[in-house]
């Protein structure tokens, strides 16, 4: 049996354990599952988006465009600035109501149709066999769509609830637990292990503080916002791939803990993670 680095393991999970982003099939489903004749509609989540998208380039733009030694503000400023946004951003979905009248049993399906990255549920699996305990930290907005998604891989789920009505339809409304860096940050520190080594994956900024807190932070991807976020703030990175059989007992171990290890797959986080 292979013996980790790890007591805990944290993972994000929109595009960290799943190919792509989940909100839109979260809204999707809300959608299909409403009278034609109720709003919202998914023409009005895409004006949503496009409204998001903009502001979040536009900030992104001013924090990272430039030589770093001619920009202002550190990277807590920056993530501050995005998580203002984040919350702007998600009042608008609740008072737009874009994930009323979903039942469990439809989240539920929809979480279990979820495709996941190549190797992920592998990893999961070996590590839990290992006495590893992995939990999930995510900013998705149904607790009950992400339980069903990694059902069985993970000890723990933490991340937003949608709310129901009493007659078990969601009415829109959130609650917020998990919405930004500064969030998973505290919930990171508040759920590490209290007897080992603990660490994070996530793969872009909103998981970077939880990155850098972690004993092993690592980043999953090529989230260009992310990667821009790292090189702007001179943040230390390794990249590790399959190929290079990277020793997580070598050198690196002895390294600031303030720095992330970039990863090319689910497979090299297994190893990067195991002793040797």
């Amino acid at each position: 049996m292979a013996i980790y680095r790890v007591d805990k393991f944290i993972s994000d999970f929109d595009e960290t354990i799943t190919i792509e982003d989940t909100i839109q099939a979260l809204v999707a489903a809300a959608t299909r599952h409403r009278a034609a004749d109720e709003l919202p509609t998914i023409e009005e989540w895409k004006r949503t988006v496009e409204w998001y998208r903009g502001r979040y380039s536009h900030r992104c733009n001013k924090w990272l465009n430039g030589a770093p030694e001619h920009l202002q503000g550190n990277l807590l400023d920056f993530l501050s600035e995005i998580e203002t946004l984040e919350m702007r951003s998600i009042d608008k979905v609740m008072k737009k109501g874009f994930l009323a009248g979903l039942r469990r049993d439809q989240l539920r399906k929809a979480g279990s149709q979820v495709p996941k990255q190549h190797g992920a549920e592998a990893c999961f699996s070996e590590m839990r066999s290992a006495g590893v305990t992995v939990e999930i930290l995510s900013a998705n907005w149904s607790q009950t769509f992400v339980e069903e998604a990694v059902k069985g891989l993970c000890d723990a789920v933490v991340t937003n609830r949608l709310l129901f009505d009493e007659g078990g339809y969601s009415t829109g409304d959130i609650e917020l637990r998990v919405v930004s860096a500064r969030h998973k940050w505290n919930h990171f520190k508040s759920r590490r292990s209290k007897s080992g080594l603990t660490g994070y994956i996530g793969d872009s900024i909103s998981d970077l503080r939880a990155m850098l807190e972690a004993d092993i932070g690592i980043l999953i991807g090529e989230n260009p916002t992310c990667l821009r976020t790292i090189k702007r703030f001179q943040i230390p990175i390794t990249h590790v791939t399959l190929a290079s059989h990277h020793d997580a007992n070598s050198s690196d171990t002895n390294a600031p803990k303030n720095q992330i290890f970039h990863v090319d797959s689910w497979k090299t986080v297994n190893q990067l993670l195991k002793r040797n």
